[in-house]
């Protein structure tokens, strides 16, 4: 499919928020920022910085609650600490206090990308340096954040409140198969706050399509969390091919789960800029999907207007 890209105005596209109980809010989803980190394949650490500075100046605008990065941080795992030092400068802008007008910073969370661990791929590996810049220590004590399994960061969640409603939001390290004791610990978590709306990422959680075909881990992770009456997304990057992007709805006992694939590093310049916007709307029980680049024209901003780019999600938030 060709991509169609547009240049909008911002204030057209988002015209405001409501005010109250249904003010609609934000999630950011940053996908695969791999080539940014380590300046491969015409990427830069000055994308990744880009994307986090809009998120930063646009925050009150668009509510932003919540900031998702997927996984593959960086390319070379424990290899090249110069990359983890570039990705911690740019994810470090959501931190400032004085810039986001936030005592603790924009929350968020990053998720362990194959990328992210040495060897490659290998969920029983080394992520020492994942550990070293994203490790428990850095959020411990944070009011957003959960927790974590075992003795790492690998594997995390945090937790936030919007419009009235209490969310929670599990980051579980990439696998090439699934690891039983952490989908355990994942089941239990969704059971102990068992009111509040649950997000789960993990790197690669389905394919491009629509329906994108669940990843093994992907299938396992909807197979052992379905149960739970609080899920309803599931997001992941990993798969840059056919435009990297796909979705999925699966229902369950009444409930549909969704689930997001969003991951442009095949693109120009390692990725392009190009994030997600997940705009909740309360009063309109609809959470509408854009993909937007803060990097192109000059840094005015682009929005891709695609049927696998922009799009609606139906979701219950009216009380």
């Amino acid at each position: 499919m060709t991509k169609t890209t547009s240049l909008l105005c911002f204030l057209i596209a988002f015209p405001g928020v409501c005010l109250g109980q249904d003010e609609d809010f934000t999630i950011i989803v940053i996908p695969d920022t791999q080539f940014y980190s380590s300046s491969m394949n015409g990427g830069s650490p000055e994308i990744f910085e880009a994307q986090v500075r809009w998120i930063v100046e646009n925050r009150d605008s668009l509510n932003v609650v919540f900031v998702t990065q997927l996984g593959d941080f960086v390319q070379n795992g424990d290899e090249v600490l110069a990359e983890w030092e570039a990705a911690d400068a740019a994810i470090s802008l959501l931190e400032d206090p004085i810039t986001t007008g936030l005592p603790e910073g924009v929350p968020y969370g990053v998720a362990v990308g194959n990328h992210d661990q040495s060897p490659f791929g290998d969920a029983d590996g080394s992520t020492r340096l994942f550990n070293r810049f994203q490790g428990v220590s850095r959020f411990d004590g944070r009011s957003y954040y959960g927790g974590h399994y075992g003795a790492t960061n690998d594997n995390h969640y945090e937790v936030f409140s919007a419009s009235g409603m209490d969310f929670i939001i599990l980051h579980l390290e990439y696998d090439t198969s699934p690891d039983e004791a952490v989908l355990r610990w994942a089941d239990g978590v969704l059971k102990e706050h068992e009111t509040k709306r649950a997000i789960v990422v993990t790197h690669f959680m389905i394919g491009p399509g629509n329906p994108g075909g669940f990843s093994t881990l992907g299938q396992a992770i909807y197979d052992e969390l379905k149960d739970n009456p609080n899920l309803f997304l599931l997001l992941g990057g990993h798969v840059p091919t056919f435009g990297g992007e796909g979705q999925r709805a699966d229902v369950w006992d009444g409930r549909t789960v969704y689930s997001l694939l969003s991951d442009y590093q095949g693109r120009n310049r390692g990725g392009d800029g190009w994030l997600r916007i997940m705009r909740f709307s309360p009063a309109l029980n609809e959470i509408s999907v854009q993909t937007f680049s803060p990097y192109l024209n000059e840094g005015r901003g682009s929005f891709e207007i695609d049927e696998s780019s922009e799009f609606v999600l139906s979701y219950e938030m009216s009380r």
